[in-house]
């Protein structure tokens, strides 16, 4: 990979994002240096994942230990030149909307972004899994790569938007108060929809990397809020800003406060959003976690996951409440943002 790979990139004419001055450019070219000084191949993505996870393994080793700022950040440029070299025409420019500017990889028509030193660094916080980073750099480049394509060739079918699933109505009484409690195995022999897609990665417009993680992380917090006690599912907006992640609870009847939630991200410029509420998965009986996020402009994936409410005994046996199946893909939808 050569060391001045963002010499030539072309000019960002896309409000909020600007060419890198030349000594953003050195800036940048000083952490690949880092990098390259540990004899890693920055061509070669497993190479690349096994040096970011051996990384975040020794400092989570030490306790107490102050995150490496600089390391992070140069890993992430790294990254980000993986992504570069799998999107043709991907280029880095420096996003200047938001809380503070930062260097991010752009498609060609500059609609679409990935900001691979912010994405790391939050990973940094919830852990890096061995197959972390080869999964951004594939996930990253298909999501550029997909941008500035026409929405369907002449001849071809237009790319289905799937239904959302919609918002079920509350259960008459109070929700249960929430509990600390681990989420119950899931049931293996539940039904599951048959969506066509395995993963995010599936769908004709792959969210950016930013915007999968920030949608299976509210799912994970719906699910934490089923299995605790809180059925249904109050409705909640999850932003992120480049910087943190902000809640946004719209308590009431969730075929109401959906349609507040999004509302509520679209106004809020984040540069991905997503919504959580109580429903139903196509083809599947009983409650649902349902989840949508996407980027700005950009279709939203929608994610879901079913569970069973607990029960008292009045109803049979008791039981605590718990998850049912697996986490669902179940296609694309309209825009948050």
């Amino acid at each position: 990979m050569s060391d001045d790979r963002t010499a030539h990139a072309p000019a960002a004419t896309v409000p909020g994002l600007r060419p890198l001055t030349p000594g953003e450019q050195g800036h940048l070219d000083q952490l690949r240096a880092h990098v390259r000084a540990s004899r890693t191949d920055l061509g070669d993505v497993a190479a690349v994942a096994a040096l970011v996870h051996d990384t975040y393994t020794g400092w989570a080793g030490q306790p107490g230990a102050a995150v490496p700022e600089g390391v992070v950040a140069a890993l992430g440029v790294v990254l980000g030149d993986l992504v570069v070299a799998r999107a043709p025409g991907a280029h880095w420019v420096l996003r200047t909307a938001g809380p503070k500017p930062v260097p991010a990889v752009v498609s060609p028509d500059g609609e679409a972004a990935v900001l691979p030193l912010d994405d790391i660094r939050a990973r940094w916080d919830i852990g890096v899994t061995p197959d972390w980073a080869s999964g951004y750099v594939t996930a990253a480049a298909a999501h550029l790569a997909v941008s500035g394509l026409p929405e369907h060739a002449p001849g071809s079918a237009p790319t289905p938007v799937v239904e959302v699933p919609q918002q079920r109505p509350p259960a008459g009484g109070a929700s249960l108060p929430r509990r600390s409690t681990a989420h119950a195995a899931a049931t293996p022999d539940a039904q599951a929809p048959t969506s066509g897609y395995r993963t995010p990665g599936d769908l004709p417009h792959p969210p950016s990397p930013s915007a999968q993680d920030l949608g299976l992380r509210a799912l994970e917090h719906a699910l934490d809020a089923v299995v605790g006690g809180e059925s249904p599912l109050q409705t909640f907006a999850m932003t992120h800003d480049g910087v943190r992640r902000t809640v946004q609870v719209f308590p009431g009847d969730p075929r109401e406060t959906a349609p507040q939630a999004r509302a509520w991200v679209r106004a809020s410029g984040a540069v991905c959003g997503a919504v959580a509420w109580d429903g139903e998965l196509p083809g599947v009986d009983g409650p649902a976690v349902v989840v949508e996020a996407s980027d700005p402009g950009r279709p939203s994936m929608v994610v879901g996951h079913g569970y069973a409410p607990a029960r008292d005994g009045g109803e049979g046996r008791s039981r605590d409440a718990r998850a049912v199946g697996v986490p669902v893909v179940v296609g694309p939808g309209e825009p948050l943002l």
